[in-house]
């Protein structure tokens, strides 16, 4: 789990190039283009599902309990609300193109739509 996370996210980083971005973007740069194939293609931000199965990943390595259950709440709570704003966001620079790519993606965070 945590070398799949790991993958997927670096996968993702490399996807995106000079599109990615640690921090949510609520203005659209010039050359900003909406990054749909490669691991995009499967996933809607699989940076963040690659950083949630990772975390996870390492609580069970680490047999947790405790603190699996606290990162499987605080990471989803986390991207369920930062996921929402960024789209938010994706819409507004992309709009009915990137409506359309979140019909056909996941976000593959459970109860992330």
């Amino acid at each position: 789990m945590i070398v799949l996370g790991q993958t997927l996210r670096s996968l993702a980083m490399i996807h995106a190039s000079t599109n990615f971005s640690h921090a949510v973007a609520f203005g659209k740069r010039r050359g900003h283009v909406l990054v749909t194939n490669g691991v995009y293609s499967w996933f809607r931000h699989p940076s963040y599902a690659g950083f949630y199965y990772w975390a996870l990943g390492t609580q069970l390595l680490l047999q947790n309990p405790l603190t699996f259950a606290v990162f499987l709440v605080l990471l989803w709570r986390f991207f369920y609300y930062r996921t929402r704003a960024e789209e938010s966001a994706l819409i507004r620079f992309f709009g009915d193109e990137y409506r359309q790519y979140r019909a056909r993606t996941w976000t593959w965070i459970p109860f992330v739509p």
